[in-house]
């Protein structure tokens, strides 16, 4: 038997806000870490307020499964080519309804692929569909950028 914690994903964040701002590029995104600190990325659909579960076991997690927003201190090049990778890397998570938001919280654990579990999340913006457009040409200038 498990003692792990389960706390309350969407203590604060008034169910995931519809009226969230809105970021359309690379540069919005940095700009809100720049401002803010430490923030996560999160797919979700709307109104998927039941509490994440692992898919495999079933077994409630302790928070939202996100991706860090914010480079890692091994990562030597800027904070605009990490978020494009995250955003390329993630675009194909967004299918029937799952929008991307940023989200601030407190990592309260890892899921089974590592990915940080955030809880309980404040979501500051919605991430739209030109900042993942954008975030290919970022990507892919950054992956070329020996040739």
């Amino acid at each position: 038997m498990s003692d792990a914690r389960v706390i309350d994903i969407h203590a604060n964040d008034d169910r995931y806000p519809t009226d969230l701002p809105v970021l359309d590029s690379v540069n919005q995104v940095v700009r809100l870490i720049q401002t803010t600190g430490e923030l996560f990325l999160r797919v979700s659909a709307d109104g998927d307020n039941a509490g994440p579960r692992d898919p495999e076991s079933g077994y409630r997690l302790p928070g939202a499964p996100c991706f860090a927003l914010v480079p890692e201190p091994w990562w030597l090049d800027s904070t605009e080519s990490w978020v494009a990778r995250q955003l390329v890397s993630r675009a194909y998570l967004i299918t029937g309804g799952a929008r991307a938001r940023v989200l601030a919280g407190t990592v309260v654990g890892r899921g089974v692929d590592g990915q940080p579990l955030v809880a309980p999340t404040h979501p500051l913006a919605r991430v739209e569909r030109m900042a993942f457009v954008e975030a290919e040409s970022v990507y892919a200038a950054w992956r070329c950028r020996h040739v």
